[in-house]
């Protein structure tokens, strides 16, 4: 079947600037607005106006599903066409329509910081707010680190200018970047989106080339990238100074929904099992015919066998049938969301780096955003981001201020979709012993990205966050840092003289002014789907209720209270991550022995 390629936007807003799309633009204006008004109007909360309060909730309720719906819409328009100024200029002006709500939001945020437990509990109580107390409480939390409304106000006016175009500055140089290819048919440039696919070649001189030269390429932008990341950096330290936080983590964690003893437990046991996947990083560079690894062979399949090449119909294919043998439910939704024209994946120009899915809270339509180029990290990148959907499909009846899960739990969907990709094929008697292997080095590939690679990131950003606290990181410094934290977590498996001295510039990461540590989650989400997948080849489709009422959950409570509430774990302990960690070492042994 002929599946296709590029999504369709049309449901989200018939056209970009038409009738509907202007009149989004006005009726969220005109809440906003009123939210601000209605908010400095009523002023404390008491138990005499809770019940106003609870209507100003519910507009602010109505503006985030509103304004998802349109962001949602432009990212998808300003990732595709990354040369398109219309739609960068359309960013600027939603950049500018964040910030007005977060001013008005800092009437709300006002009266949260200072409600005394009387007139939160007579809120809490009101029939329309019933089923987000989480919520709530989340709310005067986060409430009780914000600094006077007028510094709110100013903070957000600054950060049009400021935080936001350091992050749409990054985005528009890194979506225009392209490097020199050189082959037998001569020089090609090529977008800095296509890289990742292009590591993933057999070839390692042209694996080593695309390394080089696409560095090369960030080093001609190396001063530009590197005042991102210290004026996104310093602005959140700064912000951080003036709202009374003193632990660059507090927020992070707070948006993860997690503890920090839960993240050093994990921590704790990834950094004594990282000893596996090192070894694991040796055995591949021995089949390559190396002492150790380069940063350009992480990615890189497994040589000798079949490099696992697919079509786009063909990667489509296998994904959805290893989706509807292991879970029907998911075979259904992710043949729907292709069907539809919800996932954009063609290969060309001018498309931003990456992979992402974003779903409207409006009308809960999900699309996917990525660049296929036939390789199986791809394959597994379109499993990994239908599985996101997928786990705001299960959400699509919960109100907006219950949909929104927290990062260590976003990401649990899309690595257990992943491994059904895996197990599928390592499964199948009808996978050819070449592909298994190259399937099952794919696999123990993401042991070194979970247990290497994301410490590695968030390592380097607690050593950056800590020295930008004294001002400014120079340039070399920032090379410095990440070099170090290369060589710490990958250990003997990477070789010095081959590392990637502009890993920092290239991981868009860093970059995104919304959330800063986005690392720590994926190893949560890995190792957390590591355990449900085990469980449910273990126990079958009984378990799959179990692991929806997990998914359902995520958005109303703590990451520790819905392991607890629906899986029956304690995830704060070393021994729930260890359980995990097995899995990887009983791949190890796997592949050992489909190896010989």
């Amino acid at each position: 079947m002929t599946w296709p390629l590029n999504w369709q936007l049309t449901s989200l807003f018939p056209e970009f600037g038409g009738a509907a799309y202007e009149a989004h633009w006005t009726d969220l204006e005109s809440g906003i607005e009123r939210l601000e008004t209605l908010a400095l109007e009523l002023g404390a909360i008491t138990p005499d106006n809770a019940g106003n309060w609870a209507e100003v909730l519910l507009l602010g309720e109505q503006i985030t599903a509103d304004y998802s719906h349109l962001l949602s819409y432009l990212h998808c328009l300003a990732s595709a066409h990354a040369d398109n100024q219309e739609y960068k200029a359309a960013m600027g002006r939603v950049s500018t329509l964040r910030a007005k709500y977060s001013k008005a939001y800092a009437g709300v945020m006002a009266a949260f910081k200072n409600v005394d437990d009387t007139g939160f509990h007579a809120l809490a109580e009101q029939q329309e707010l019933a089923d987000i107390t989480y919520f709530l409480q989340r709310l005067r939390e986060e409430a009780a680190r914000t600094m006077d409304p007028a510094l709110e106000v100013l903070a957000a006016d600054l950060g049009v200018d400021g935080l936001s175009a350091w992050g749409r500055l990054y985005d528009e140089v890194s979506g225009k970047l392209e490097f020199p290819l050189h082959s037998e048919e001569g020089e090609t440039m090529v977008p800095m989106a296509q890289k990742r696919g292009l590591l993933e070649s057999p070839d390692p001189d042209t694996r080593r080339q695309v390394l080089q030269s696409s560095n090369q390429a960030w080093e001609s932008v190396e001063h530009v990238v590197a005042a991102c990341l210290n004026h996104i950096s310093g602005t959140r330290l700064t912000l951080n100074r003036h709202r009374g936080v003193d632990n660059v983590m507090t927020v992070p964690l707070f948006e993860a929904g997690v503890e920090q003893a839960t993240i050093n437990a994990m921590w704790d046991e990834v950094a004594k099992a990282r000893n596996t996947a090192s070894e694991y990083g040796l055995l591949k560079a021995k089949l390559m015919g190396k002492t150790c690894l380069g940063f350009q062979d992480l990615p890189a399949p497994l040589p000798g066998g079949d490099t696992v090449s697919y079509e786009w119909d063909q990667a489509v294919d296998l994904v959805l049938s290893s989706f509807h043998a292991a879970y029907p439910a998911l075979g259904d939704f992710a043949e729907e969301m292709i069907e539809k024209g919800h996932v954009e994946a063609e290969k060309r120009p001018a498309k931003r780096p990456g992979a992402f899915c974003t779903t409207s809270l409006k009308n809960r339509e999900s699309r996917v955003f990525m660049t296929f180029g036939g390789g199986l990290g791809d394959v597994k990148t379109l499993a990994h981001e239908l599985g996101h959907a997928f786990h705001s499909r299960l959400l699509k009846d919960t109100r907006p201020f219950a949909a929104r899960y927290p990062m260590t739990l976003a990401e649990t969907a899309s690595t257990f979709a992943e491994r059904l990709l895996q197990n599928h094929l390592l499964d199948d008697p009808a996978t050819p012993q070449t592909v298994k292997q190259a399937v099952l080095g794919s696999r123990l590939d993401d042991s070194l990205t979970f247990l290497c690679d994301i410490p590695m990131r968030y390592f380097f950003e607690q050593a950056l966050y800590a020295e930008r606290g004294q001002g400014e990181v120079p340039l070399a410094r920032i090379k410095e840092l990440v070099l170090a934290a290369q060589q710490e977590w990958f250990g003997p498996a990477l070789d010095p003289a081959e590392q990637d001295p502009m890993f920092w510039a290239s991981k868009l990461h860093f970059y995104i002014i919304s959330v800063s540590f986005y690392n720590f989650p994926y190893t949560f989400g890995y190792l957390l789907s590591l355990w449900i997948a085990s469980s449910a080849r273990a126990q079958g489709s009984a378990f799959l209720p179990r692991y929806e009422e997990f998914l359902r959950l995520t958005g109303g409570d703590t990451a520790e209270n819905v392991a607890h509430r629906a899986l029956d774990q304690d995830i704060s302990t070393g021994g729930f991550w260890r359980l995990g960690l097995d899995e990887i070492s009983a791949d190890l042994a796997r592949f050992r022995e489909l190896i010989g």
